[in-house]
């Protein structure tokens, strides 16, 4: 694990430009920063030209983006013109309706609550609203939308000078208070913490501001903190496995619309492996756990799930405990299935190769597993339909007190699809009857009526 730096970066070139373009406006604003919050601390609200503002390199909004991009692309210099167009390309992507609906109400209203950034210019909270004052100058260019309202975190000069986790609390204190404010995606928020947490932040210290995770309780907390683990580091540790196996370490952006996947998975299977209970249960031995995490990694690569009859990719990850404990041996079929020539190098001509190649070879298992599981769900369909029936006649609408408002030509309705309900139920009772008796003739009617 990285140490975290003490005090965050600061640009003594730029700090000074800032203070040379700032205007106090004479507001006062609390932000949640450090204990400020607590003592009520009021900072001073400046107006800064737009083009002073920087978007902020390590914006949890689109982290998988700027991940995805470095990793193809090459590393982003953040005070580069480039990288602050390639920035807000992102921003301008990430939730189009909510922008739009941003833009709307800033033209409508105004900056209602300043931004926040740092003494050199870098917003933590507030990109979306330059990216917005942006756009709307472009609409009507006037001075209206040139400035933006911020408060200005303490310079280098300062006591008060930020550190890293300082920036990573304050940016997680914005993002879990509920005000109205586009969320991070769970995929990007899972990003954000799982970095800050390598470079040595507690979780505990992000979580304690949010109000799902954060608990007094310190029982309960810890709960949380296993919950929070499970539900967002489960995926991201997935998601990097999986990633660097297909040789495309880092490219977040090419299973982004996989996240539930990797979450449905972390949840059902992979944090269970630790659990000897559940190995025996499933009769998993520990030699086969990478070759079960793999077949369901060539779940999560299919592309059309239509054929199998299922919504999506999720279906299968969330039936994969059934089949791994009646249908094991096909199960590791898949997780064994041999990945494309490994002189293929590009990522795209790769990936379509499996489709081509591989991908029938696993949908043609799952489909004589699906087939398996039908026949299982088949034999017991005469219990559970009688114990649909037994619901719906034990139904609180057939109460007496319902049953005695009802009308007279009703009563006499019901009365008679009583009558039926008995003569049928008297026939199947008496099928069972016979069946219990070991009656051959009624054992082959049974299995005439049931075996379709």
């Amino acid at each position: 694990m990285t140490i975290v730096q003490s005090q965050i970066e600061i640009n003594p070139v730029k700090e000074k430009d800032i203070n040379s373009v700032k205007n106090p406006t004479g507001a006062k604003f609390v932000i949640p920063y450090r204990d400020w919050k607590i003592k009520d601390k009021k900072s001073e609200v400046y107006e800064v030209p737009v083009e002073y503002c920087k978007f902020r390199l390590d914006n949890g909004r689109i982290k998988h983006q700027i991940l995805s991009h470095e990793k193809i692309k090459g590393s982003l210099d953040k005070n580069s013109d480039d990288t602050q167009k390639i920035i807000s390309d992102y921003i301008s992507k990430s939730d189009p309706k909510k922008n739009q609906d941003l833009k709307k109400l800033l033209a409508k209203d105004g900056q209602s609550e300043p931004a926040v950034m740092t003494a050199d210019g870098f917003l933590i909270n507030g990109n979306r609203r330059k990216w917005a004052f942006q756009e709307l100058s472009k609409d009507y260019p006037n001075e209206k939308y040139n400035r933006l309202k911020v408060v200005i975190l303490p310079g280098s000069d300062s006591p008060e000078r930020p550190t890293v986790k300082d920036i990573a609390i304050l940016e997680n204190r914005y993002q879990v208070y509920r005000d109205g404010k586009s969320e991070y995606s769970k995929m990007n928020k899972a990003l954000t913490y799982y970095s800050y947490f390598k470079a040595g932040i507690p979780l505990e210290e992000l979580l304690k501001d949010d109000p799902t995770y954060g608990d007094v309780d310190p029982k309960k907390f810890k709960q949380n903190l296993k919950k929070f683990n499970l539900e967002f580091f489960e995926p991201i540790k997935l998601m990097e496995e999986f990633l660097e196996e297909n040789n495309v370490k880092g490219d977040y952006n090419r299973i982004s619309n996989r996240w539930m996947s990797f979450e449905e998975l972390g949840k059902n299977i992979t944090s269970k492996f630790e659990n000897d209970k559940f190995l025996v249960e499933h009769n998993i031995e520990k030699n086969e756990i990478g070759i079960i995490k793999n077949a369901a990694f060539n779940f999560i690569k299919i592309k059309e799930t239509s054929e199998l009859g299922v919504g999506d990719n999720r279906f299968l990850i969330r039936q994969l405990p059934k089949w791994i404990k009646n249908q094991k041996k096909d199960v590791l079929k898949i997780g064994k299935l041999e990945d494309v020539d490994p002189n293929i190098t590009d990522p795209d001509e790769r990936e379509l190769k499996w489709h081509e190649e591989k991908e029938e070879q696993v949908l043609n298992v799952i489909k004589k597993i699906q087939n398996l599981s039908t026949r299982e769900k088949d034999q017991q369909d005469p219990i559970n339909r009688l114990n649909e029936a037994l619901q719906k006649l034990n139904h609180e609408d057939l109460d007496l007190d319902q049953i005695e408002q009802m009308k007279i030509p009703d009563v006499d309705k019901a009365f008679e699809i009583c009558r039926n309900i008995e003569t049928k139920n008297n026939e199947i009772k008496k099928n069972f009857y016979e069946i219990k008796k070991g009656t051959k003739k009624n054992i082959n009617k049974l299995k005439d009526k049931w075996k379709n």
